[in-house]
C-alpha cells in the first residue's frame, strides 16, 4: 500500500522536498479548470515532483454535460500533458458534481465518460475514474460499462477531523463497491509536511511508478476477450463492449505468434493488467492476460 495526495493551486505552493521527506510516496495534481485554463499551481507542483522523484498522475473535474463537452475537456488535457511532456500518464476523470451531472441520467452521463475515455486513451494516456462513493450508491452512472478502468473512491469516515500524515487510516472502512479498487480517498482534512492548508490524503494499492514505466522493448500487456486470426471476427467481439480496442499484434507470451486480439485493457505492467482481469471477471467478463507487441 502506498499513501499520496491529491493537490491543485487550493493548497497553494507546496514544498515538495518536505512532502517527499514526509513521506508521500505519490501526487495527482489538478490539470486544468472548465475546458482548459492550467491549474494556476501545475506547472510548479509538476517541477516540484519531478526534482524529489514523486510518481505523478493528473485528475479533471468535469463539468461536461454531452459527449461535445467531454471532448473538449478531454482534448485541453491532451493538450496540458504535451506542453509538459508528460507521456504515458494517468489521468483521472473526476466525476462528482451533484448539480450538473446527476440530473443527465445514466444513459447521458455514461456516454460523457466514454468519450473523455476515448480522447486520453486515442492521445496515449490510461484513463481512471475518481468518484464519491455516494455516485456509485445513486448509480450515476453504468459501472459495468467501464468495467476495465481503475477506480478511484472518496469515503471520509470521520468527518472533519484533521488527520496527519503519519497516521494510518482504518482500512476496514475502506469503500466497498463489488471490484476492487486502485485507491481510497480516505479524508479532506489532512495535514502534510510542506503544505500550509488542508489536503486530501489516499491509499493506493498499485504501485505509483508503474503509472508512466514504459516497456524498454515496446511491449505491453493487455486483457484478451477474443484471440482470433481474423481482423473480422476480432472487431465483432469488441463490438459488444465499448471502449475495446482491435490490434494486430504479436502475441510474445504465447511463442510470439502473430494474430488479432480484442484488448479491454492495454496497461504497462502485468500487475496492472491482472488486476483489470478481476474487475472484468466481477462483471461477468471473462478475458486472458497477454503481453503483446501492437503492430497495428
Amino acid at each position: 500500500m502506498w499513501k499520496g495526495i491529491d493537490v491543485s493551486d487550493n493548497q497553494g505552493r507546496v514544498d515538495w522536498a518536505k512532502a517527499g521527506a514526509g513521506g508521500v510516496s505519490f501526487a495527482i495534481l489538478r490539470s486544468t479548470r472548465r475546458l482548459g485554463q492550467e491549474d494556476g499551481q501545475f506547472a510548479a507542483n509538476l517541477a516540484g515532483c519531478r526534482a524529489q522523484n514523486i510518481p505523478v498522475a493528473v485528475y479533471k473535474y468535469t463539468y461536461a454535460v454531452t459527449p461535445e463537452e467531454a471532448r473538449r475537456e478531454a482534448l485541453g488535457v491532451v493538450a496540458l500533458l504535451g506542453r509538459h511532456r508528460m507521456k504515458d500518464t494517468m489521468v483521472w476523470w473526476d466525476v462528482e458534481d451533484r448539480e450538473r451531472l446527476k440530473p443527465l441520467g445514466s444513459v447521458k452521463l455514461t456516454a460523457c465518460i466514454r468519450e473523455a475515455r476515448q480522447v486520453i486513451e486515442a492521445a496515449g494516456y490510461r484513463f481512471g475514474l475518481y468518484v464519491g462513493l455516494y455516485v456509485l450508491q445513486e448509480e450515476w452512472f453504468y459501472l459495468d460499462s467501464f468495467a476495465a478502468v481503475q477506480l478511484w473512491v472518496a469515503r471520509y469516515y470521520q468527518g472533519g477531523k484533521e488527520m496527519s500524515f503519519g497516521e494510518e487510516p482504518d482500512l476496514s472502512r475502506r469503500p466497498q463497491v463489488g471490484k476492487p479498487l486502485w485507491g481510497w480517498q480516505y479524508t479532506a482534512s489532512g495535514r502534510v509536511p510542506g503544505i500550509a492548508g488542508k489536503v486530501d490524503l489516499n491509499v493506493c494499492w498499485q504501485d505509483p511508478a508503474d503509472w508512466s514505466r514504459p516497456d524498454s522493448d515496446g511491449a505491453i500487456w493487455c486483457v484478451s476477450i477474443a484471440d482470433v486470426w481474423s481482423h473480422a471476427i476480432a472487431k465483432s467481439a469488441a463490438a459488444a463492449h465499448p471502449g475495446c480496442r482491435v490490434h494486430r499484434a504479436v502475441v510474445l507470451d504465447a511463442g510470439n505468434i502473430e494474430i488479432w486480439v480484442a484488448s479491454l485493457a492495454d496497461v504497462w505492467t502485468q500487475a496492472q493488467a491482472q488486476t483489470a482481469l478481476r474487475q472484468l471477471q466481477a462483471a461477468g467478463i471473462t478475458g486472458v492476460v497477454h503481453r503483446i507487441r501492437v503492430l497495428e
